[in-house]
């Protein structure tokens, strides 16, 4: 096993880490986003039955080279995975395009994380800009990093009968999931390197997201930390349930719902909240909470 994998883990106790995409339009010293790479990645152009077809080969590559991935619905997973899905991809879909980019603005190779905490999207790509000095001009440099949430992949395809969709498209496994996920990651790493920006819901990724991919959405439908807590322990926002701390029992109202559930238990000392009251918030594991009754 790889030594950064990630073994399966449908019930996970700890709190997520807000993460924010970045989209600064700081260039980076040239080359840079330009005309030309608009031109080369727009040129990128594939039919529905050619991307079934490479996403197909890469689907087949994947489950014969991957140490981890050694099944459609695979149970471990390393940041290998990612670095080989980046390979894979590159020369499928994007003719190398990407990596050469990266290696122009000095940002090769790409970082890849996995992580159990992000459980509020299914991946995230991030750029960020710094000031170094380099023969005593002071320029900007570039960095990018594509992270995974493998919360989201370990919760979903444990349900017969839940559909899953990534980019409007289904997905019939947990790797098909993964690949699209990344494919989305990926529409965003172009996008920076070309444009300097990106931004899912503007008219420009949905129409590159087509182009390569046939995404038919920008969003995902996978199985979420709130609906596994209410598929598997009957708990949702504004449940009323008590749990046990340090031998004493406490009440209250169910707030968030990440790795863990936020729960709003009235307290004089506590800080004030929109619903008038003052609370201590706890982060209980969902499995630790009992429902109150006149909880829906």
């Amino acid at each position: 096993m790889s030594n950064n994998a990630h073994a399966f883990q449908p019930t996970p106790d700890d709190d997520t880490d807000p993460v924010d995409r970045e989209t600064s339009h700081d260039f980076i010293d040239q080359p840079g986003p330009s005309l030309e790479r608009k031109a080369k990645l727009f040129a990128l152009l594939y039919s529905s039955q050619e991307v079934d077809k490479r996403f197909r080969r890469i689907h087949e590559a994947m489950l014969s080279q991957s140490p981890q991935i050694r099944e459609p619905d695979f149970t471990v997973i390393g940041t290998d995975d990612l670095e080989r899905l980046f390979a894979h991809y590159d020369r499928e879909f994007f003719m190398g395009r990407l990596a050469e980019m990266l290696v122009e603005d000095s940002a090769h190779p790409a970082a890849f994380r996995l992580s159990r905490r992000l459980t509020s999207a299914a991946g995230q790509t991030i750029r960020r800009v710094r000031r170094v000095n380099q023969g005593g001009r002071s320029l900007n440099r570039v960095d990018y990093e594509i992270t995974i949430s493998t919360t989201l992949l370990y919760n979903t395809f444990l349900q017969q009968g839940r559909a899953v969709t990534v980019g409007g498209l289904p997905c019939s496994d947990r790797l098909e999931a993964l690949q699209r996920i990344f494919e989305h990651e990926l529409l965003h790493l172009a996008e920076f390197l070309g444009w300097g920006a990106s931004n899912c819901k503007a008219s420009n990724f949905r129409a590159l997201s087509r182009r390569l991919f046939a995404h038919e959405a920008p969003h995902h439908d996978l199985i979420t930390p709130r609906e596994q807590a209410r598929i598997a322990y009957g708990i949702q926002l504004g449940d009323l349930v008590s749990f046990e701390i340090e031998g004493e029992r406490r009440v209250g109202v169910v707030n968030r719902v990440t790795r863990r559930a936020t729960v709003l238990v009235e307290d004089p000392r506590g800080q004030p909240y929109t619903n008038g009251k003052r609370c201590i918030p706890y982060y209980v594991p969902l499995a630790r909470l009992r429902k109150e009754d006149g909880s829906s």
